[in-house]
């Protein structure tokens, strides 16, 4: 059984935000050897299911919702007692690609054959495998990820990547951060941008 932590947290509101959070008085990633943690938490006893995230350089963080400051009746500036204890994520059905990529509708599928498909395009010498619960492209290490979320395609290179297509996702109106670019159900995947994302990674992995 993993351990559980106990300390006392004030209820910070994000600005600007009807959000609130909590600071972890932790070396999360020494603590747990990653920089997010999914944990079984309580406030002041009440049950919750959630995230250790870092925010910046404040550290991590873990929210805490409306309904929960409600029920134990703390606002932002209340003092909580939290408990946290790791939780192991559970265990994916899927094994290689082909199932991974079986779980979604016809749709979705077809989005993700094509992507499949065109990062092989781009070198032969590319294999994949399933890490951390997606579809995971290697080449002297990983290459890229894709991933099905609610209502996009979750694409994942690197920083480096996301940091020298930065404009060009900014003009198409796309979603993304430090190593994600989120591609929406609703509009048609740009397969030549993502062709030109994973040519960058190749030269990248063979330098």
């Amino acid at each position: 059984m993993s351990k559980v932590y106990e300390f006392n947290g004030a209820i910070i509101k994000k600005p600007d935000s009807n959000a609130a959070y909590i600071a972890i008085p932790l070396n999360v990633k020494k603590e747990f050897g990653k920089d997010r943690v999914a944990v079984h938490a309580t406030f002041d006893n009440v049950p919750y299911q959630g995230q250790l995230v870092r925010m910046g350089a404040e550290g991590h963080i873990i929210s805490i919702r409306k309904d929960i400051r409600e029920q134990i009746g703390k606002q932002p500036g209340d003092m909580v007692h939290v408990t946290l204890q790791e939780r192991e994520s559970a265990k994916p059905d899927y094994n290689t690609i082909d199932e991974y990529i079986a779980r979604y509708d016809s749709d979705v599928r077809m989005r993700m054959e094509k992507l499949r498909e065109l990062i092989h395009e781009c070198s032969p010498d590319i294999t994949e495998k399933i890490l951390w619960g997606m579809a995971t492209f290697v080449l002297n290490g990983n290459l890229v990820h894709f991933s099905g979320e609610k209502r996009h395609l979750g694409f994942h290179p690197t920083p480096s990547v996301i940091a020298s297509f930065a404009e060009r996702l900014t003009s198409s109106g796309y979603k993304y951060s430090k190593g994600t670019v989120q591609f929406p159900y609703d509009k048609p995947l740009p397969y030549d941008l993502l062709k030109e994302m994973v040519q960058f990674r190749v030269r990248e992995q063979i330098k």
